[in-house]
């Protein structure tokens, strides 16, 4: 019992030394829990926080992403519009050597109708000089009948052209350059319906066989190109003098025996060859 006593009474000395640290103990309690209490309230903001956190990096995650996509449609669309630029480029060049073209077919066109509107006008004058032609050569036929049943005298069309052939006897006594009566007379018909014609040449052409001038004519014409040559200036002078044919309208041209229409081997070809011959064409411009 004394041990307890003294056991007791020591541990009564024991309490009474904690007596003072129990309220120390007790406010360190007292902070603990309010420190836990603080630890739970930061864990679950914490918590909260890295929700938010995953949250915002998975928004992160696909802004990225869309960023991403909209850098490769913006480069698609630069690269597309940079394309676009290049083909307007192109076409603006397209359309300037077009319009450039165009001015030049227009310059064409206008030409062509020019060209066009000259032809026409070609035409009407072509025609109407084929009318007028047609018109004299049915008056020579007309008037020249007795002559042309005769092979006196021959009359040929060609389009724009007419030929009248005279044989050399109508007109002209053998080797010489003077008209005779009879031929007076033809030429007056001739030169009467050729007043009509207008705005056309009129050649004179005198032609002969290749038989040698006599000697007893040679002193007024000493070969077959004087002789024909005399017998177109002839024709072409009565037409002037008598008929009052435009001399600018007029030739005379002589083409000796280089021309034949016959062969001089007969007195017949020889007399076809011997002839004067009116051909009526349009002026050379």
């Amino acid at each position: 019992m004394t041990q307890l006593t003294e056991e007791v009474s020591s541990l009564r000395e024991k309490l009474r030394d904690r007596e003072g640290v129990l309220p120390e103990f007790e406010k360190a309690q007292k902070r603990i829990s309010e420190l836990e209490d603080a630890i739970k309230v930061k864990d679950r903001r914490i918590a909260e926080l890295q929700e938010e956190q995953s949250l915002v990096k998975g928004d992160l995650a696909r802004e990225r992403k869309a960023k991403a996509a909209l850098r490769a449609e913006l480069n698609a669309k630069e690269a597309l519009v940079a394309e676009l630029q290049e083909e307007l480029r192109v076409s603006e060049s397209r359309i300037l050597f077009l319009e450039q073209e165009n001015v030049k077919q227009q310059d064409q066109v206008d030409e062509l109708q020019d060209q066009l509107s000259d032809l026409k006008g070609e035409k009407a004058s072509v025609e109407g000089r084929v009318d007028r032609l047609r018109s004299t050569y049915e008056a020579l036929i007309a008037d020249l009948k007795d002559q042309i049943e005769k092979r006196e005298v021959t009359i040929e069309a060609f389009e724009e052209r007419l030929s009248v052939s005279f044989v050399d006897r109508i007109l002209f006594d053998f080797g010489k350059a003077s008209i005779t009566p009879e031929g007076r007379e033809v030429l007056e018909k001739v030169g009467g319906i050729l007043k009509d014609v207008q705005d056309e040449r009129i050649r004179v052409i005198g032609h002969t066989d290749d038989v040698p001038i006599l000697p007893e004519y040679r002193y007024r014409f000493p070969s077959n190109w004087e002789l024909s040559a005399a017998r177109a200036a002839a024709v072409v002078r009565h037409f002037q003098r008598e008929t009052g044919l435009d001399p600018e309208n007029l030739e005379a041209v002589g083409r000796s025996f280089y021309h034949p229409v016959a062969s001089n081997e007969t007195a017949d070809g020889r007399s076809q060859n011997r002839r004067v011959e009116i051909a009526i064409a349009p002026k050379l411009k």
